[in-house]
């Protein structure tokens, strides 16, 4: 899966909107009731400063359901651990894929049965960028 636009998220917006329970009562407001602000600003970012938001495109993810035209809320950070959707540049290009260790050495796994490990080699020019912490859908 590759990276196909990197947009910075900027502190300065606010995103609150109100949390609705749901009921089986009928009436004008569908049975949603208002319960408390939720701000997803500080449910998706955090108190995290280095945040970004990737449009992803491509297939070979689709088994940790992250599929073509996603948008990934990703932490800009260089640490990351085995197991960890990470955002990585190999060779000069961003790729989205599970970081995995064999023997000290770093592999980039697809959730996609269709495509290989990456096993990366002495050779190749290879840095974690950010881990992936969300995804968002358009449904």
């Amino acid at each position: 899966m590759k990276v196909k636009e990197i947009l910075k998220l900027d502190s300065k917006f606010n995103f609150e909107a109100k949390l609705m329970n749901a009921s089986s009562k009928t009436g004008s407001n569908l049975g949603l009731s208002p319960v408390e602000q939720l701000d997803l600003q500080k449910i998706l970012i955090g108190e995290k400063s280095e945040m970004m938001i990737v449009r992803v495109c491509g297939q070979s993810m689709i088994e940790k359901n992250i599929n073509d035209g996603d948008l990934l809320i990703v932490e800009s950070t260089t640490d990351a651990k085995q197991g960890d959707v990470v955002i990585a540049s190999l060779n000069g290009e961003l790729t989205v894929k599970t970081l995995m260790y064999e023997n000290g050495k770093p592999i980039l796994e697809a959730a996609n049965k269709q495509f290989f490990p990456i096993e990366i080699g002495e050779f190749y020019q290879f840095e974690i960028q950010g881990i992936v912490r969300h995804v968002i859908k358009h449904i």
